[in-house]
């Protein structure tokens, strides 16, 4: 029954001698097991989300677990009420999270347990929050009060984090959706001469299972089929962001209609039927035609 569908997130930075061979025989494997979802495999390592029944991920992880390069992975459960992805997608990429610039993964920031994270907010600490997500993931959700760098794409972060005015001695605190981009990022950081900076372990998906009514306000964006998830908690209820064409409170996100384009952006039911699914871009490009 597709109830029982469940999503697996997870990743692992490690050395893979011949990550080509390795996609090729992660496909078979998971096409095998019958998967669907995105993997990604370089030489760093392993990042991936894939979705299926109980018994068909349990499967997976028990390859994972008794594989010489990927085992003691922690995998991030979520459940999905229907398949989120269309198809099996295993690539080879050059980095499994983009950034673009070479960082000493040896300087990664302090793991914080969702418990710490939440302790944290609960006795009021100094701190500055920085979510390492693109801004389309924190304008429909995001810790509170934390700040965003104003990246469309995670590999203009190095460029970014240089606007950042906080003090490189302030306690910094990052997080993601699910810790793999906060690992880079955090590396980038100590690079940058920032040098008290924390990462939430496990990410946003570990922090909700915890507290799914905690510090975390509105939807936590994910890139398949659901969009969004945290919609059934009290929280995740609260409307933070608005419909790029009317402005009215919205979080349904929908993908530009128009071939050339397919910008991801908010938009009412409303707006989504009065534009045929165009975004604001696309409709003034109409007009002026």
């Amino acid at each position: 029954m597709s109830n029982n569908i469940f999503v697996l997130l997870y990743y692992k930075f490690v050395d893979i001698a011949d990550p080509k061979f390795e996609t090729t025989q992660h496909k078979l494997v998971c096409t095998g097991i019958g998967l669907k979802g995105r993997i990604l495999i370089s030489e760093e390592g392993i990042n991936g989300t894939v979705a299926g029944h109980r018994s068909e991920l349990r499967q997976y992880v028990e390859y994972m677990n008794a594989h010489p390069s990927f085992g003691g992975i922690v995998f991030k459960r979520t459940p999905a009420g229907k398949m989120p992805f269309p198809k099996m997608i295993v690539k080879y990429r050059p980095e499994i999270v983009t950034l673009g610039k070479k960082v000493d993964m040896k300087k990664t920031g302090q793991y914080l347990t969702p418990k710490s994270m939440h302790q944290l907010f609960e006795r009021g600490e100094d701190m500055v929050v920085v979510d390492m997500r693109n801004n389309y993931e924190y304008e429909v959700g995001r810790f509170d009060g934390a700040i965003q760098p104003n990246t469309v794409k995670f590999y203009e972060l190095p460029e970014k984090i240089k606007n950042l005015k906080i003090d490189k001695n302030k306690k910094v605190v990052t997080y993601c959706t699910g810790g793999i981009r906060c690992e880079k990022a955090t590396a980038l950081l100590a690079e940058e001469g920032f040098t008290d900076v924390y990462q939430l372990e496990g990410g946003i998906v570990k922090y909700l299972e915890k507290y799914p009514d905690g510090y975390f306000i509105g939807k936590n964006f994910v890139f398949d089929e659901r969009m969004t998830t945290n919609g059934d908690s009290k929280s995740g209820q609260k409307v933070l962001s608005k419909c790029a064409h009317c402005k009215k409170s919205s979080d349904r996100y929908i993908d530009c209609a128009k071939p050339d384009c397919h910008q991801l952006f908010i938009c009412c039911k409303e707006c989504d039927k009065k534009h045929n699914g165009l975004c604001p871009v696309a409709v003034k490009e109409k007009l002026v035609l």
